[in-house]
């Protein structure tokens, strides 16, 4: 049985909390006072607190448990492991930013401080002890994640997520308060709501089968890469509620953390040449993805073992993260759930290698002018995602990433902008790969469309004026 020891209050242990608060207010006096020249150090100071705060956490690993700020808060190693998780998550997310940033014109210092926001709130989160403290910190997480979804105005498709997700928000934060209503009564198991007492595994594994067949079962529908991805993130949840209902007693919360170890890994390196493809073409349309290969190889391999990983395909990590929790499971005697977990892998696996088989084509008449178009670069570059990268690989997926060399980010790739067709429709295919035919690096080219020639100047700027008459003929 645990012991915990009670304080009214101990700063230490909220350190790594108070170095990502000081550092949101050094870069909010940064900005107050700076020009352009000091957006480095908008940078370096978010890294350094991200940084600095994984450093006291794992200086404050201790074995004894302690309470303190009048009961609010509590420590302890399974709180720590989250929170070392949740900070080492946005260390790796703010690197990976910083060329989409540019592209996009975002204003810098309000997307470092919404990521820093919220990674605090994930932290209190961690060791909320009350259920105030419970319901503040995910709402200061989950307005900052609102605002980071809705940042880019020009984007139509970025205006609708940011409705759905603060409708949805919205929604949850209501059902959880009246499920705080609740808690007092379950809490003494009275009448009508004593089966809670012993059936509340019941609902964790109806969560865990319907998150991860439907979520596996509509990624294979999906035909952008990022929706794919974050439906299949919804079946990789289910297998993490497999530890939850296991529990301490089979080693349920280690397999579910190593899992989860793995599971970051694999989910970043996948979405950093995710963000390297669609900074050089523009797509995100999975088909655009075919015969990269053939273009670039080191890119292509990336995302492919990432992939397999995902999949759980040996000798990968996902694959022994993947072998462990099942294990727990089967141990614990969750057998149906092991089966529809197995199941729903080889499902994953379905989809994710038809997209490597898309990578590996040769074919010339499934690679669309996206991959045409697509420049060999060398194997060194001075991008920023390329270097931090690989370090999300797992340690089976470290090739190298190339980049085509780009110092400053060129029209081109923010022309998506102004495109809002959805990219699974013919139209906005067809409209996406008449405009990259005709642009590159903000210079317009000889072009056809409809049996009509236009043709125009080589030196001509591309405006957004001409953007918007392109877009009424396309």
């Amino acid at each position: 049985m645990e012991t915990f020891h009670l304080l009214l209050f101990d700063g230490s242990l909220i350190f790594p909390e108070c170095i990502l608060i000081f550092g949101l207010i050094l870069l909010l006096m940064i900005d107050s006072t700076s020009d352009q020249k000091d957006i480095p150090w908008l940078y370096f100071i978010s890294s350094t607190s991200l940084v600095m705060s994984i450093t006291a956490l794992l200086f404050r690993w201790r074995e004894e448990p302690m309470i303190s700020f009048s009961g609010n808060f509590q420590t302890n190693n399974f709180n720590e492991i989250f929170q070392f998780l949740i900070l080492l998550c946005s260390t790796l997310c703010i690197p990976l930013s910083v060329e989409y940033i540019e592209c996009t014109e975002m204003a810098i210092t309000e997307f470092l401080l919404f990521v820093l926001t919220a990674t605090l709130g994930g932290m209190f989160l961690c060791g909320a002890n009350d259920l105030i403290t419970i319901f503040v910190a995910p709402e200061c997480f989950s307005l900052c994640s609102y605002l980071l979804s809705g940042y880019t105005k020009k984007d139509v498709r970025s205006n609708e997520a940011t409705m759905k997700y603060l409708l949805m928000g919205g929604a949850s934060s209501s059902i959880l308060v009246h499920g705080f209503s609740w808690l007092y009564a379950t809490r003494i198991f009275d009448i009508p709501f004593y089966f809670s007492s012993n059936e509340w595994h019941l609902l964790l594994e109806i969560l865990a089968i319907l998150s991860m067949i439907l979520g596996n079962l509509i990624a294979i529908t999906q035909t952008s890469m990022k929706r794919m991805l974050a439906y299949s993130s919804i079946g990789q949840i289910g297998y993490v509620i497999i530890g939850i209902i296991v529990g301490d007693s089979n080693d349920g919360y280690a397999s579910m953390i190593t899992y989860m170890l793995f599971y970051i890994s694999m989910n970043l390196g996948t979405f950093a040449c995710i963000v390297l493809f669609g900074l050089r073409t523009g797509t995100d349309n999975i088909r655009d993805y075919a015969g990269l290969y053939t273009k670039d190889p080191f890119l292509a391999l990336s995302l492919a073992l990432c992939l397999l990983s995902l999949g759980g395909l040996p000798p990968l990590a996902g694959f022994f993260g993947k072998l462990y929790l099942f294990w727990c499971g089967w141990q614990a005697g969750l057998y149906f759930l092991v089966l529809i977990g197995l199941l729903t892998s080889v499902v994953s696996i379905y989809y994710y290698l038809k997209i490597i088989k898309l990578l590996m084509t040769g074919r010339n008449q499934e690679i669309t002018p996206h991959v045409r178009n697509y420049r060999r670069s060398p194997l060194r570059s001075n991008n920023s995602i390329e270097l931090t990268g690989p370090s999300m690989l797992p340690p089976e997926a470290e090739p190298r990433i190339s980049s085509r060399e780009s110092p400053n980010c060129s029209r081109a790739t923010r022309k998506r902008f102004f495109n809002q067709k959805e990219f699974g429709s013919d139209v906005g295919y067809l409209s996406r790969s008449f405009r990259n035919s005709i642009i590159d690096d903000g210079i317009i080219k000889d072009f056809t469309f409809s049996n009509s020639v236009y043709s125009i100047v080589e030196d001509t700027i591309f405006s957004e004026e001409f953007a918007m008459i392109y877009l009424i003929h396309a």
